[in-house]
């Protein structure tokens, strides 16, 4: 068996937008309002803050999302940007040098070859 690993390092340029394109496809779900800033912390868990400023005040959300919801973000993200991502594999989350990472796994079966 043959495992494949690919990962998909996303900037914080990048981490914003998609939880701007998450919030503009599902308005229920999050504030209105601009994405400001956007930040993880690894401990006790991978997280991700948002804070998010309302349109006609000053007043800033600090909003925190755990690993399930990051990965909507960050998969949304990739299908708008035409990124494949294959349905069948296993996907986690790690952190790269201070960027989120999407990690995708896929084993692959292979037929034994052996001589004789």
């Amino acid at each position: 068996m043959i495992t494949e690993r690919r990962q998909v390092i996303f900037s914080n340029d990048a981490v914003r937008e998609a939880v701007r394109l998450f919030s503009a496809l599902h308005p229920d779900k999050m504030p209105h309002g601009q994405v400001r800033r956007v930040w993880t912390a690894a401990e006790p868990e991978l997280q991700l803050f948002v804070q998010i400023e309302q349109i006609g005040a000053r007043k800033l959300h600090e909003l925190r999302f755990g690993q399930g919801e990051i990965a909507a973000f960050l998969i949304l993200f990739c299908r708008k940007n035409k990124i494949p991502l294959p349905r069948s594999s296993e996907k986690f989350l790690e952190l790269e040098n201070g960027c989120l990472s999407l990690v995708i796994t896929k084993q692959i079966l292979t037929e034994t070859l052996t001589r004789t």
